[in-house]
């Protein structure tokens, strides 16, 4: 069974594989990891979001149907 490597010999692979990529591959791998990122954050924004616009739609609807 093969073990993996300890930490420190990971990163100076990853270093060296990093630095080997022409520029253009490292901009898509940094594109792709960023789209990741937002697509992994979205739904808990959304939700957070949802939960204040409710909050808010409610108020309004409140305050709408109150005579001046």
């Amino acid at each position: 069974m093969n073990r993996p490597p300890p930490p420190t010999e990971s990163l100076a692979l990853l270093a060296h594989v990093w630095s080997g990529l022409p520029s253009d591959l490292q901009q898509r791998a940094v594109r792709l990891l960023a789209q990741l990122a937002y697509v992994q954050l979205r739904p808990q924004a959304s939700l957070s979001t949802k939960e204040v616009r409710h909050g808010d739609t409610t108020q309004q609807s409140q305050d709408a149907a109150r005579p001046s």
